[in-house]
């Protein structure tokens, strides 16, 4: 059984990607875990910083507490959805170090792609996804369609990164009705190893019997994100699998282009991998 996290971002009224997650869980008779997260927001450094910082972890605490009552609630809606096995967590802490710690129980992160986690150089978003350790489907805030797996857009470059997301995903392509692999260029990079034959994306695909159609990609880097989105929009794909591509915490995004591109304008759920 494939266990399911779900970052619940308002224990009142869970997201568009709560309830994702849910019919997911359910197609896929996996277990589903949703977690709130309690987050101190610190200020910047003040003269009162001290007392400030108690009152702080003091709301954070209480916001905690207020979610914890909140499982039953969780429980019922998760069901009224299909799945059937669900449980409810509740942690304090910083958002992306409270999914990391829960990724190591589970197979899949389903997130909420909001504005707001967008909006900063250093998104919060983009800092989950590249250091939380697994698949993560990224659920558009408004996505009002059912969890459906009939047809789904895989992109691919050759570079680990997307290799990781298509392998990834293999669960979820099994039960699609159509795959569409959209191939695109990547500059080859200095390698030590040298393989005879070289690994093969469509073939390890077509090895696991999916129903694979290939097309290629042809957009520059910057264009890249505009071009996949077309690929999944022209097929009305229920699903975009692609890598996630990351920069430095130094860098201005942590976010690179195309990936950042996808997740700003994507109106489909959207796999992930780092």
């Amino acid at each position: 059984m494939l266990d399911l996290l779900v970052h619940v971002s308002s224990y009142v009224t869970p997201g568009a990607n709560a309830g994702y997650a849910a019919e997911l869980a359910a197609r896929l008779d996996a277990f589903l875990t949703g977690v709130f997260v309690a987050e101190p927001v610190l200020p910047l450094p003040t003269a009162g910083m001290p007392s400030m910082v108690s009152e702080i972890y003091a709301v954070a605490a209480q916001v905690a507490e207020e979610a914890r009552a909140a499982d039953g609630d969780f429980r019922r809606f998760a069901a009224a959805r299909g799945a059937t096995h669900a449980r409810w967590q509740v942690a304090e802490g910083p958002l992306a170090a409270v999914l990391a710690s829960a990724a190591n129980w589970h197979d899949l992160l389903v997130l909420e792609a909001s504005g707001s986690a967008l909006s900063a150089g250093i998104g919060t978003l983009g800092e989950v996804v590249l250091t939380c350790g697994l698949p993560c489907l990224v659920v558009p805030d408004q996505y009002d369609r059912a969890a459906a797996l009939d047809t789904i857009v895989v992109a691919a470059n050759g570079t680990p990164e997307s290799i990781r997301a298509a392998h990834a995903a293999l669960p979820l392509l099994k039960r699609a009705r159509r795959v569409e692999l959209v191939l695109g260029v990547h500059a080859p990079v200095y390698a030590t190893i040298g393989w005879q034959p070289a690994p093969n994306l469509e073939e390890h695909l077509r090895r696991h019997g999916l129903p694979l159609v290939k097309r290629t990609l042809d957009a520059s880097d910057d264009r890249a994100g505009d071009a996949i989105l077309a690929a999944a929009a022209e097929l009305s794909a229920d699903l975009l699998v692609m890598g996630a591509y990351g920069r430095s915490r130094f860098s201005e995004w942590l976010l690179g282009g195309a990936t950042r591109q996808v997740l700003e304008h994507a109106r489909l759920p959207v796999l992930l991998r780092h």
